[in-house]
């Protein structure tokens, strides 16, 4: 079976890419942890608009004292539907920068010829391929160095040590 990866590597030629990889997934890690506090931050205000918005209620007071009640009532809920509406955008925005920021993050590292398999661990595919014999050097952000390989069809649950592959050509 042959990858359809335009890129392959050797064992060295992806040695040579991990500091670049490590510091970008690091990088990467750091805007993406930025971004989802920001997210909960987005959330939190969201819901709490919500709350807000749902504990107005009409009260029952005199008939002499309901207009005023009334004008009072629909002045807090306009202000909270406008809080509301604002809390709205904001989770929006929240959520399109992270998607920015995953995207932004996800092509970078893939445009060196890797495959990213989880941007959290760092997890990456690297395509080799050697006497017509097609597997993944796999490595991942808490590896010091490459030391497993795995078939392509496999994934980390099919990981072997560097030193297996030699079975297999």
């Amino acid at each position: 079976m042959h990858m359809s990866i335009q890129r392959t590597f050797s064992f060295s030629e992806a040695s040579a890419l991990l500091p670049t990889l490590r510091t970008m997934l690091k990088a990467a890690n750091q805007e993406l942890v930025l971004q989802t506090d920001m997210l909960a931050s987005a959330y939190a205000y969201y819901e709490n608009c919500e709350k807000e918005m749902n504990d107005i209620k009409p009260t029952q007071s005199s008939p002499v004292s309901a207009e005023s009640q009334s004008k009072n009532n629909f002045a807090q809920l306009r202000q909270c539907r406008l809080n509301f509406q604002a809390a709205i955008e904001s989770l929006s925005q929240a959520k399109q920068d992270y998607i920015k920021t995953l995207n932004f993050w996800f092509d970078e590292i893939s445009d060196t010829g890797v495959i990213l398999r989880d941007i959290k661990s760092g997890l990456l595919d690297f395509p080799a391929s050697m006497d017509g014999f097609d597997y993944y050097l796999c490595w991942c952000l808490d590896d010091k160095e490459i030391s497993h390989w795995h078939m392509v069809n496999d994934g980390f649950s099919g990981r072997k040590p560097l030193a297996a592959l030699d079975d297999y050509l």
